[in-house]
């Protein structure tokens, strides 16, 4: 039985200004539209097994949207919730798509994220009456347009390029044919944070401008990208010991290099890939250290606005003493992705690669709860482990036990197909 795939595309661009998420520092609703953002969606089936992929240049899909989303898509298109999984790019230059962290870190507009579901759903269809018989192959390389970005100070963890540690370089680009040998589909994994530019405009960030780029590239193909474990990596825009933003065109150059990495991968032999598609999921709770909470939310109340807005945010929280990670599987002809709610560390891909030889892992996956860092990483501090939990309201900062709970549902899911 062949493997089958149906895409589609659809322009996200709000249709009046928003304020963009991702940064404190933007206040007011943008100022122009550089570049249109899209939702675009995949739908593989092989026989009654489906899985529906909607991937968004947007900087993550929100926990709030996707318990609005889900059971709304999952009717329209007759399938199981759990055989939907929202992915995004984690694009900087995009609005928000929900209200349950602090809102200097993320705002939401009631009627863009309405207008958002209906680009989806009407996407999500489009794709449906679409599918037709694909062949796939699996071309794996590797690129090294990102660094890691911890570096120890006698101040502490400095979010700087770090050259002396590893970065995970892995490219996997998987190309998608029809029975005459045109492109359907591509999907393209990387991790590599896409913030490269900090502006008051919207755009898809090198993530999205590669998939336009590749899209002209294979007429009558729509692609998709899966950002993978880069919580602790960043694009190698560097000046100096510092990262420094990009101008659009900046962000245009580093999609133009990014997209002929993937070219060149695309003219190498690959592996075929079979015909199975399977999708699976778990959940594990990751615990919160909240040792002086109480202390620590009495003297926000008198800090600066950013401290306000997290008792505020953990008060509606009810001030939980942990975060649930859901974690999902998807196989396609024998290639494994791990898809995690979050903002991941390299090593959780290195450890799902031990579990499953060529793994991929993506974040940015069905919700988001924040970072999760290693336990070594927490044990050092750094933005990553403590400064981030104020705007992602956490009633604490993730326990170091964290990364054997999150060892443990990787296991869990490799041991399923």
């Amino acid at each position: 039985m062949n493997m089958e795939l149906g895409t589609a595309k659809r322009a996200i661009t709000p249709p009046r200004p928003v304020r963009l998420a991702g940064y404190a520092t933007r206040t007011t609703p943008f100022d122009s539209v550089l570049e249109d953002i899209y939702v675009r969606v995949h739908d593989y089936r092989c026989g009654s097994d489906r899985a529906v992929l909607i991937y968004g240049d947007l900087l993550w899909w929100n926990s709030e949207f996707v318990a609005m989303a889900r059971p709304r898509l999952a009717a329209a298109l007759g399938v199981k919730e759990e055989q939907i999984l929202f992915t995004a790019s984690h694009n900087h230059s995009g609005p928000g798509t929900g209200g349950n962290f602090t809102p200097l870190l993320e705002t939401v507009d009631a009627e863009y994220t309405e207008f958002l579901y209906t680009q989806v759903e009407t996407a999500a269809c489009a794709a449906a009456q679409n599918v037709e018989p694909v062949r796939g192959t699996v071309h794996r390389g590797e690129c090294a347009l990102n660094v890691y970005r911890r570096v120890h100070t006698p101040d502490g963890i400095a979010m700087w390029p770090n050259y002396d540690m590893p970065a995970d370089h892995h490219l996997t680009v998987v190309r998608l044919e029809r029975a005459d040998g045109t492109v359907k589909g591509v999907l393209v994994h990387y991790p590599c944070h896409a913030n490269l530019a900090n502006g008051n405009a919207v755009h898809p960030d090198y993530p999205g401008a590669t998939l336009r780029m590749l899209d002209e590239m294979f007429p009558d193909s729509v692609g998709v990208f899966l950002q993978g474990c880069t919580a602790d990596l960043r694009p190698n825009s560097v000046l100096g010991e510092r990262f420094i933003p990009q101008s659009y065109e900046g962000v245009q150059n580093f999609a133009r290099q990014f997209t002929a990495h993937c070219e060149a991968l695309l003219q190498s032999e690959g592996t075929a890939l079979g015909e199975k598609v399977f999708i699976a999921r778990t959940t594990r709770q990751l615990p919160l250290d909240q040792t002086g909470l109480e202390q620590s939310m009495e003297e926000a109340k008198s800090g600066d606005e950013a401290h306000r807005q997290w008792v505020a945010a953990i008060t509606r929280k009810q001030c939980r003493d942990h975060e649930t990670l859901e974690i999902s599987r998807l196989d396609l002809g024998g290639l494994t992705m791990f898809f995690f709610n979050a903002e991941v560390a390299q090593k959780y891909a290195a450890i799902a690669r031990e579990q499953v030889p060529g793994a991929l892992s993506a974040g940015y996956c069905n919700g988001m709860i924040g970072y999760l860092a290693t336990a070594r990483q927490i044990s050092h501090g750094g933005y990553e482990p403590e400064g981030s939990a104020l705007y992602f309201a956490l009633a604490g900062t993730y326990a170091p036990a964290i990364e054997s709970v999150i060892a443990d549902g990787v296991g869990a899911l490799a041991n399923e197909y």
